[in-house]
């Protein structure tokens, strides 16, 4: 038996999930988990001067402006923060073992995961997929749907899941979609995102106190 996805929580940016620079702390405070929504088409060019020149050097070799966009805002040296990588590749906050980091990327938006305790993210724009290796999963088979429409919703909803576990268990997502009992392992939450996107969560802790927020300047 498949596990019940989790309700998804309804997210539409406006004033009251606005979080400033200056909010950071206090929010980080109060919540085991915070997700920092950037949205790459207000992107502010002033981010590029936090790049180191080798940073800078690296952003040059992206096709695509959405791509070097993406890179800037998520770059290993920005705000006095240093990002690495696991030999797994799992990313990491230099000098911080206590914060837990997970990034995402959807269309033009960014979804920055920052914990107390391991986790794992994914953001995903609904939209059909066409890989046929994740549409005919047996993971999907144990959820029932209406018609073509709902099924994209729950393809997406549960990719979504597969993603920030295997993120939390520092797998291969592909490596799970032949395993049903997977979501017994985590605790997740989800959001449905400004009418467009799904974004879940997944922890090892139950009862997380999470916060989604879009990060402004």
């Amino acid at each position: 038996m498949p596990a019940v996805l989790p309700v998804l929580r309804l997210w539409s940016k406006n004033a009251q999930n606005r979080c400033a620079f200056d909010d950071i702390m206090s929010y980080w405070m109060a919540h085991d988990v915070i997700t920092f929504l950037v949205d790459l088409e207000r992107y502010q060019t002033a981010l590029h001067n936090f790049l180191t020149q080798n940073e800078k050097e690296q952003a040059l070799h992206f096709k695509t402006v959405i791509s070097r966009q993406r890179f800037v805002v998520s770059g290993e040296n920005i705000a006095d923060m240093v990002l690495t990588r696991s030999e797994g590749g799992r990313i990491l906050v230099k000098d911080q073992p206590h914060i837990f980091i997970s990034l995402s990327y959807s269309g033009s938006c960014i979804a920055i995961t920052l914990g107390k305790s391991k986790v794992g993210s994914d953001i995903e724009r609904v939209r059909p997929i066409p890989d046929k290796k994740i549409i005919s999963s047996p993971v999907f088979n144990y959820y029932l749907f209406r018609n073509d429409t709902e099924r994209i919703w729950q393809v997406i909803h549960v990719w979504t899941q597969i993603e920030s576990c295997a993120k939390l268990f520092d797998t291969n997502p592909y490596a799970l979609l032949n395993t049903p009992g997977l979501f017994r392992n985590a605790h997740f939450v989800s959001y449905y995102i400004n009418h467009q996107s799904i974004f879940s969560l997944a922890s090892l802790q139950g009862h997380v106190t999470d916060l989604l927020v879009w990060l402004d300047e």
